[in-house]
């Protein structure tokens, strides 16, 4: 599966034209991080740097993984320990609940990446580019549509209950 236009592309220029973005639901900081180790992804592999591009795709693996584990952190019982010391498979068990589905459940995609950076031509990481960058573009889009839907959910709270107040109050 590839996709025309990536992800990360079409929420920059949401926000060029716009002046916000959905990027910017998840944080101005994060957004620019991931739009940039995308936009490096891609543009080494137009340019035959099939090894490099993978090196920026784990580096947005990587970076979605310690986003987690910093919400992790702040639940009762997380132990930083057990979670330093875990493989990346384990952390990603661990931080199951705090991570995009897809990510959770494909998993192995770390250990592709990192295949990829230690052991593949870049030739094969070529010709495996579109599969892998597809992965990241669906966890990126499952973690902007879990922002939206959570802060969708908050206003309507804030707005039910003001309307609730409004009504008792008559």
């Amino acid at each position: 599966m590839t996709v025309s236009v990536s992800t990360a592309t079409n929420l920059a220029y949401s926000l060029l034209q716009k002046g916000t973005s959905v990027w910017q639901t998840i944080s101005s900081v994060s957004a620019i991080a991931y739009y940039r180790e995308l936009t490096r992804a891609v543009g080494l592999a137009s340019h035959g740097v099939g090894i490099g591009s993978f090196v920026y795709l784990r580096r947005i693996f990587e970076r979605l993984i310690d986003e987690a584990s910093k919400t992790a952190a702040k639940v009762k019982g997380w132990d930083p320990v057990l979670f330093q010391q875990s493989r990346m498979e384990e952390k990603i068990r661990l931080l199951k609940d705090f991570l995009p589905a897809f990510l959770v459940e494909q998993r192995q995609l770390y250990s592709i990446l990192s295949k990829g950076i230690h052991a593949l031509t870049e030739t094969e990481c070529l010709e495996s580019f579109p599969i892998v960058r597809a992965g990241i573009e669906l966890i990126l889009d499952q973690k902007v549509a879990a922002k939206q839907q959570h802060d969708k959910m908050e206003e309507a709270k804030k707005h039910l209950t003001a309307l609730q107040k409004k009504i008792t109050d008559h």
